[in-house]
């Protein structure tokens, strides 16, 4: 005998989203945009980890709006980020912001995700590889894809009032398409 249950009602799978939603959310990504508009630079930093003597170590980035350049660095050098405590979670956060470094390198539980391997920094150096190379720009200037990996994997930013999101920084800055690549492929 099966005794599956439905996980929804009829009346919630067949569900519309009203109007006013629709319209609150697109006005919401219009005043993000405007905002994207204004900002002169953008930029982030994920804790990779702490080294031996409990100095924190990022992969920064930094996204000028006049020239459309970004600078992607780390803040030590690859050996002492190799043997260094890797951080359990995805911790983030914009260039001006502090990071509770006790509490992030707490230990892992089931409900964290985005852990710090050597896959990731791996991936973090080819990023940069690839950000200095011309061949993944369009006439010198980041495309919205490069952004799109740099940010996506460092800081992607944030929804919050007065803050901006790396999709609201590439359509208020009007990025470059430029052609497809893979990181990592």
């Amino acid at each position: 005998m099966n005794n599956f249950k439905s996980f929804t009602t009829k009346e919630n799978l067949n569900h519309v989203t009203p109007n006013v939603s629709k319209e609150r959310h697109k006005l919401w990504i219009k005043e993000k945009i405007a905002l994207a508009k204004t900002i002169k630079s953008f930029g982030g930093k994920r804790l990779l980890g702490v080294t031996d003597n409990n100095v924190p170590i990022y992969a920064k980035y930094k996204f000028d709006k006049d020239s459309l350049d970004i600078k992607v660095s780390l803040t030590h050098s690859i050996d002492v980020i190799r043997k260094a405590k890797l951080c359990p979670r995805r911790v983030t956060g914009s260039l001006k912001e502090s990071i509770n470094i006790e509490h992030a390198m707490r230990p892992k539980t089931k409900k964290d995700h985005g852990e710090v391997t050597q896959r990731t920094i791996d991936y973090i150096l080819e990023l940069i590889d690839k950000s200095e190379m011309d061949y993944y720009r369009d006439n010198k200037q980041v495309t919205t894809l490069m952004f799109m990996y740099i940010s996506n994997c460092i800081y992607h930013g944030s929804h919050e009032p007065g803050k901006v999101r790396w999709r609201d920084i590439s359509e208020g800055w009007e990025l470059p398409k430029g052609k497809y690549f893979v990181v990592g492929g």
